[in-house]
């Protein structure tokens, strides 16, 4: 089985206001040649790539963009519907999980116990790149019902879009909250970067904390070896890579690898000789298995 740890869609059209200028800046910092395959992120172009290259199961991601972003009349509601109606349609295929602010108070709660109870998601997605500390205590009644329900929490980490700011995206403002709810597992999405080994010491301290290396697809292209040389630390900083997950961040990097691209990348990893003499592990065919789909199977119960 192969899962994609990080997906997103949007609407047939993206309303206008910050949000799309956000995207579009986003798609200008990355260095896309055309924001086609930045923007063009139906339910059925996931589909279509997921077949394509042998994705079983994709974890399908809505965001609270309105603390930060307006999107006219389109609200994190409508977009955490268009999860829900992905989901109906193609039920065996995604992993739905709702957009959540914890700034939102009760309504936080009340929105996750809809996507939940309605919709049947299975997660939520916390996006601290708007402004807030994940940690924060006043923010508990909301992991609290997260726990009572079951669900899993996947918190964005490290680089986000130019407009938004770094400092509340460390990963070690996911400590404490792995520590105080053990009951729920923890995704550090994209891997903390630039945050990577902090990121992967706090998997290592805690048992319910997993990383996902979706949008890591530019560092691959660029530094192959160096790509390798993250998996191989975080694989003796663990113990093993069974906190390791894949994942694509689908539409954002599809200009760089498609899907079918990006899986063949993990399977085709090559142990490069400058960490053979370092001394630093290969990542074993038996790894790979693990990371492209294993791992995610196992940590969400698929």
């Amino acid at each position: 089985m192969i899962v994609d740890a990080h997906c997103h869609i949007w609407p047939e059209r993206i309303p206008e206001g910050s949000l799309l200028e956000s995207m579009h800046a986003t798609a200008e910092h990355v260095g896309f040649k055309s924001k086609d395959h930045f923007m063009n992120a139906s339910i059925e172009r996931l589909i279509a790539e997921m077949d394509e290259g042998g994705i079983d199961k994709a974890v399908l991601i809505g965001i609270d963009f309105e603390p930060k972003y307006a999107a006219g009349t389109f609200t994190t509601r409508d977009f955490n519907n268009l999860i829900g109606e992905a989901f109906k349609k193609f039920p065996g295929r995604i992993v739905p999980y709702a957009g959540i602010d914890p700034r939102r108070g009760a309504g936080a709660i009340q929105e996750l116990k809809r996507c939940v109870l309605e919709m049947g998601f299975k997660g939520m997605k916390l996006w601290p790149l708007t402004g807030f500390f994940p940690d924060d205590e006043s923010y508990y009644p909301l992991y609290q019902e997260a726990a009572r329900l079951g669900i899993h929490i996947a918190v964005h980490t490290g680089l986000g879009p130019p407009d938004s700011y770094l400092k509340t995206c460390r990963p070690i403002y996911v400590d404490k909250l792995a520590v105080d709810f053990r009951e729920i597992h923890f995704i550090l999405a994209h891997l903390g970067t630039p945050w990577w080994e902090e990121a992967f010491t706090i998997a290592a301290k805690n048992s319910n904390v997993y990383v996902d290396i979706s949008a890591w697809q530019k560092m691959h292209a660029h530094l192959p070896t160096g790509f390798y040389q993250v998996l191989s630390v975080g694989k003796l900083t663990l113990g093993g890579v069974h906190k390791i997950l894949f994942g694509t961040d689908f539409p954002a990097l599809t200009e760089i690898y498609s899907q079918k691209d990006w899986v063949s990348c993990i399977r085709n990893l090559e142990y490069p000789p400058p960490l053979q003499i370092m001394g630093l592990p290969e990542i074993t065919e038996e790894d790979k298995q693990r990371i492209l789909g294993e791992n995610a199977a196992a940590a969400f119960g698929l």
